[in-house]
């Protein structure tokens, strides 16, 4: 059992800190509190703070909520197995492991790189000597980068995942310590400006549009090397055949299957007066063209999506996210393609998003993105192992594999090219679904995933799009969505 002594400002102590102290102990670590000084909070910051509550804002809990000191955390001052300096002093104290943003200490440094939209990079380090070796790092996601406290909720929900994988797993191989170097003069006013006409921007944007209009297209392939998956590149002269949509709904999230000849498409549909989506169905004629418009075939209490397919012992499977029931669930066809039976749930009691299996090494693998400590699903990818894809699914690693909001969360088929497998991930550094990262598969264990991006794509050229966050290819088609009205 690990002690662990974790350094916080007395008048500091925030709902974060309890969540992790709860975590670590859930864990089985012994954990004591060490309360220290800490820096001083900036005019301009205290005002920014104040200034996004007002106008910014909406009343909810949050993980920087001040939390009150009791007795229920313990305090010690002894020797620890391993201290964590959690104070934000760009010191930090000798012989602690501390969290750095962008490659640099203190509270000053995260504000910094949050209001400056750098890369958002957090990483716990430790001194040695002169050096500062970084042990473990992180490309976390901002779902709203234009709110500051967002910005800071993201961060602590993240150090919350790699303490505790670090006390569980110790250190992992890091990329080098590279500082980020921000200008702070006016930057926080600046800052709020900017939120602010960016509000005001995107009010205005709901009332004559739907923000985030996905659409999904598809484009026949003369032959497979002509797939993006192949060329690593969109094509030079790419001719997509769009659903049409009536802007009551929008579709994303296509996957294509080919049984008799016949090729399906599966996607999600998401009705805007509903505001829950479902899972839709249409077939192609032998051109490409839609041969009727789309039918739903799978609707559920929760929100689906990502309509993941499969065909196994004769039978033809689904497997939709469905992770506001935190479960992921299987379907069989009853009969294919209109109807589907459930079969069973393959995990439970886990926020889990765009699960993805594939064969490997003679066993089965799933990867999918994970809520961790309460932080977004677009940032850490878990992987799981099973010897069928029936399961039972076991979770490979204590924790998530990858947290890197570039390449984490799964964007369709895992696929072979030349004598490796792919996998598309979304690219979430800019947003949601803003692009899309083609990795190659270097290596899996019992411990995790190892991956190399090989290129990242933004939107087809000449779709008008904003983003792009799926790729498959099936019955000798290409099928995308994106993000954005047409232009015609």
């Amino acid at each position: 059992m690990s002690s662990v002594r974790i350094l916080v400002r007395k008048d500091e102590l925030r709902r974060w800190h309890r969540q992790l102290f709860e975590a670590l102990e859930s864990d089985g670590a012994r954990v004591a509190f060490d309360w220290r000084a800490g820096p001083g909070r900036s005019s301009a910051m205290i005002l920014l703070d104040e200034l996004e509550r007002l106008l910014l804002t909406r009343r909810r809990d949050s993980l920087l909520d001040a939390e009150p000191q009791t007795d229920d955390f313990p305090q010690s001052a002894e020797p620890a197995d391993l201290v964590i300096d959690l104070t934000g002093q760009p010191v930090p104290a000798a012989g602690a492991v501390f969290p750095v943003y962008g490659g640099v200490a203190g509270d000053d440094a995260c504000d910094a790189m949050l209001i400056d939209r750098a890369p958002p990079n957090v990483g716990l380090a430790k001194k040695e000597g002169d050096r500062t070796v970084l042990i473990a790092n992180a490309r976390i996601a901002l779902e709203r980068p234009e709110i500051l406290r967002s910005g800071r909720e993201a961060v602590a929900s993240r150090l919350i995942t790699l303490i505790r994988s670090l006390i569980k797993n110790g250190s992992a191989d890091a990329p080098s310590l590279e500082a980020f170097d921000a200008a702070r003069g006016n930057a926080a006013a600046g800052f709020l400006v900017r939120s602010v006409l960016g509000r005001v921007g995107s009010r205005l944007g709901r009332l004559v549009a739907h923000e985030n209009h996905w659409r999904i297209g598809w484009r026949p392939l003369a032959a497979l090397d002509d797939a993006t998956q192949a060329r690593l590149d969109w094509p030079a002269d790419p001719r997509w055949i769009w659903l049409e949509d009536d802007r009551r709904r929008y579709f994303a999230d296509p996957f294509l299957f080919e049984k008799d000849g016949v090729v399906h498409v599966f996607c999600e549909e998401f009705p805007y007066a509903t505001g829950k989506a479902v899972i839709s169905w249409l077939p192609l004629d032998k051109s490409g063209a839609p041969a009727q418009a789309p039918r739903i075939v799978l609707e559920a209490d929760c929100h689906l999506s990502y309509p993941f397919l499969f065909e196994r012992d004769g039978e033809i499977w689904m497997m939709p996210e469905s992770s506001g029931s935190r479960s992921l669930a299987l379907y069989r066809a009853d009969p294919f393609p209109e109807k589907w039976v459930l079969h069973s749930v393959l995990i439970d009691n886990l926020d889990i998003s765009d699960a993805t299996i594939f064969e490997m090494d003679g066993r089965w693998r799933m990867t999918a993105t994970t809520r961790e400590d309460g932080g977004s699903t677009w940032d850490c990818l878990s992987l799981f192992v099973a010897d069928s894809p029936f399961g039972p699914w076991r979770r490979c690693g204590d924790g998530p594999v990858l947290i890197d909001a570039t390449a984490a969360r799964p964007a369709g088929n895992v696929f072979r090219r030349k004598d490796a497998l792919w996998r598309p991930a979304q690219d979430c550094s800019a947003g949601y679904g803003s692009g899309l990262s083609l990795c190659r598969i270097d290596g899996l264990d019992e411990k995790g995933l190892r991956q190399s991006v090989g290129k990242r794509l933004g939107p087809p050229p000449g779709t008008g799009a904003h983003g792009v966050h799926t790729l498959n290819v099936g019955g000798g088609f290409e099928t995308i969505d994106v993000c954005g009205w047409r232009s015609k």
